[in-house]
């Protein structure tokens, strides 16, 4: 039985990897995982940010640990005071815990890069770095709990322990630990809504697999994630937005076109509120947003989506070996805004913009399996 001393030095368990098998006996295998053949497997989404141990020892005694030793020290990496906020709620944990989680933010089209230019930082500024926007730990698995050693028992047992414990309705369901989705079924669906959403994709796991510090066993874990390797590829067109929002929620809503006897206006409802009405509205010469506008009594709300009521792109079309390919998924607004000025168009009309894709697969139109966009290069 392991005692809480044993975390800090442990080396970190790896998940098998074979994307594209080639003996009949492997393709049956990683099919057969994918598929849940006999209800043997459980998968959890897999976040594309830093993995961390998080070991708590007692309050005020916390550590954060990274997967890699440092040459200089020769010990594993502390990133406890780069994130003070976790660090704080992990004094709410009993006594001798520690979890696994990936050090991410939730929303998709973020990635390891992006969380390693906090983490990378001395503390101060990585502090400072979180100031608007905190990371989170993604937890999705428990080595020890309350000193109860959990690494002999089955993966099912300890991912359902992680529900249980920081799931919605559990006690250190905080504002910054929160468990990773669990699946039980439908995985390569839930793997293709993940990727194709910008999102890293599924790891599978044997209920009963323990876990093995230092092993990478192959067929008791496989990866489900975006398999080839980066690409750099032209844009030939942008994409223009959808225009209706269609999302779940439309009353909490902010960007509207309204429609009134006046004409038909963009409207922010955020910014309306925040500043008041408007009794003698002039948006002349306000621009695209048209906030200041007063809608009519009689007026029309319809939701629109932010692409299109900041006249943004929504993405951009690339040449991969003859065959045109839609990429929507990994932009940033930014990227978003920056496509829809002049000098991209006339970057893309000369041949000169290019953008860093990654994807799962080749499908059997030769065209990319969930594309998501790296970054857009002009410097090709």
């Amino acid at each position: 039985m392991r005692t809480i001393e044993d975390f800090a030095m442990m080396e970190p368990m790896r998940y098998y990897d074979n994307p594209e098998p080639t003996t009949p006996s492997a393709i049956q295998k990683r099919q057969d995982m994918i598929d849940n053949k006999d209800n043997k497997y459980i998968a959890t989404e897999k976040h594309d940010g830093d993995w961390g141990m998080f070991i708590h020892y007692s309050k005020g005694n916390n550590l954060i640990r990274s997967r890699s030793i440092s040459k200089v020290t020769g010990k594993y990496g502390d990133l406890t005071a780069k994130l003070p906020h976790l660090a704080a709620e992990m004094d709410e944990w009993p006594d001798n815990s520690v979890v696994l989680a990936e050090i991410c933010w939730e929303q998709y089209g973020t990635n390891a890069n992006t969380v390693g230019t906090i983490l990378r930082c001395l503390p101060p500024k990585a502090v400072e770095r979180q100031k608007e926007n905190k990371l989170y730990g993604l937890v999705f698995d428990m080595l020890m709990w309350d000193g109860i050693d959990f690494t002999g028992i089955g993966y099912s047992l300890r991912v359902g322990t992680c529900q249980r414990e920081f799931g919605l309705y559990g006690d250190y369901s905080s504002h910054y630990f929160r468990v990773t989705d669990v699946f039980f079924d439908n995985f390569a669906e839930e793997a293709d809504r993940i990727i194709s959403a910008g999102g890293e994709g599924l790891v599978i796991q044997l209920k009963n697999n323990q876990y093995a510090p230092g092993t990478r066993t192959a067929w008791n874990t496989l990866k489900m994630k975006q398999s080839l390797p980066h690409m750099e590829l032209k844009v030939v067109s942008t994409i223009e937005p959808n225009k209706l929002y269609d999302g779940m929620m439309p009353e909490s809503w902010r960007y509207f076109e309204v429609r009134d006897e006046n004409g038909i206006h963009k409207y922010d409802k955020n910014f309306t509120d925040a500043q008041g009405d408007f009794e003698n509205p002039d948006w002349e010469g306000v621009g695209v947003h048209e906030t200041q506008y007063k809608p009519l009594p009689n007026a029309i709300f319809v939701p629109v989506t932010k692409p299109y009521y900041m006249g943004w792109k929504n993405g951009v079309n690339v040449d991969f070996n003859g065959v045109i390919v839609s990429v929507t998924s990994g932009l940033t607004d930014e990227d978003r805004e920056w496509l829809a000025t002049e000098q991209a168009a006339q970057m893309i009309a000369n041949g000169e913009l290019f953008a860093e894709i990654k994807a799962m697969s080749v499908n059997s139109q030769n065209s990319l399996r969930h594309p998501c966009l790296v970054r857009l290069r002009n410097d090709m």
